[in-house]
């Protein structure tokens, strides 16, 4: 059964839920909102969004209304949220999530259908389809999950039927790490394992033609400021990459790495994350678009589109790395050859 997402309740769930010991991670799972959620003891660090949910602050005939398979919210580690959940400026943007705005199904008449996976414009949805992990350690969680990629009338958020037709298998693997203290700052470690595959016929992938996003992208949440008029994002809101801090916005530049760092909601405290990319990933560095207002977006195999054949499997990694107050280059670079 599709059901609405409601942020409030979300979050009560948070303050009610039953205590843990500091020393614990433990996962919860609301059937009410398809919904996975991670603790580590009290305090909340993500929840997974599992299957789809309507935005109720999307248009009811926006196609961007229904949506899952995305994390939302990501916490910093003092507790504030990090991420955004369906803007008002990009509806498609789902706090960390991995999509593709060109994506073609290669058929042996020679037909291709094309999707935008990107912003749900057309048939094609991802879809959860079961389980496949979920455990904890003295010094991580790890939850996988796969998913589909379906064409039919389940994009809607009906129940998947025979009638669905699966284009990819998607396996996600996330572990999550304790809380590390040095060099001057708290951080935490997210480490993201993605495997799809085509099903049954070669399916291409590709980035915006001109801004290369597809692929990983994590849009973080704006500053709360009722009583004033805001300044503008690049005033209030940092990117870091490795040559220093952006003073304009990136399109379709190659990097290992970005961080953004900002004030979340109304907490005068500065935190942030960045995404790192690790020295295996293919077409090594890939190509990144930044923005002040909000995303960090991987972009691969960015403008030039490639094509898998079925049964292959396409592998990336990467990690998030939250830190709880501004982290310098000098700092972001030590923690990304750890990585």
């Amino acid at each position: 059964m599709l059901r609405p997402l409601l942020l409030a309740p979300l979050l009560l769930s948070f303050a009610f839920a039953v205590p843990a010991s500091a020393e614990q991670f433990r996962f919860d799972k609301q059937e009410n909102t398809q919904t996975l959620s991670l603790f580590e003891g009290e305090a909340p660090i993500f929840s997974y969004i599992y299957d789809m949910i309507v935005h109720e602050n999307v248009p009811q005939n926006d196609h961007r209304r229904v949506a899952g398979c995305y994390i939302h919210p990501l916490y910093g580690l003092n507790g504030e949220i990090l991420t955004d959940n369906a803007p008002a400026d990009h509806y498609h943007h789902r706090g960390v999530f991995w999509t593709w705005p060109y994506v073609s199904v290669h058929h042996p008449d020679g037909k291709i259908d094309r999707y935008d996976l990107w912003t749900s414009d057309t048939a094609l949805k991802q879809r959860f389809v079961r389980w496949l992990e979920q455990t904890t350690t003295e010094t991580t969680a790890t939850f996988a999950v796969e998913n589909g990629w379906f064409v039919g009338h389940s994009t809607t958020g009906l129940p998947i039927t025979d009638n669905d037709e699966k284009i990819m298998k998607e396996v996600v693997r996330v572990v999550v790490h304790r809380p590390k203290t040095g060099d001057g700052l708290r951080t935490r470690a997210i480490d993201f394992y993605f495997v799809w595959t085509p099903i049954d016929r070669p399916i291409s992938l590709g980035g915006h033609a001109e801004r290369s996003y597809g692929g990983l992208t994590l849009r973080f949440r704006p500053v709360v400021e009722p009583n004033r008029q805001l300044a503008e994002p690049s005033a209030i809101n940092v990117i870091t990459v490795p040559d220093g801090v952006a003073a304009e916005d990136l399109s379709n530049i190659r990097l290992p790495w970005a961080s953004y760092t900002s004030r979340f909601g109304n907490d005068e405290r500065r935190s942030g994350a960045a995404v790192f990319v690790p020295k295996t990933h293919p077409d090594y560095p890939p190509s990144w678009l930044t923005r002040h207002y909000g995303p960090l977006c991987i972009g691969w195999p960015g403008v030039e589109k490639q094509t898998f054949p079925p049964g292959e499997d396409i592998k990336l990694n990467y990690r998030i790395w939250i830190y709880d107050a501004p982290a310098s280059v000098t700092q972001i670079e030590r923690a990304y050859e750890e990585y």
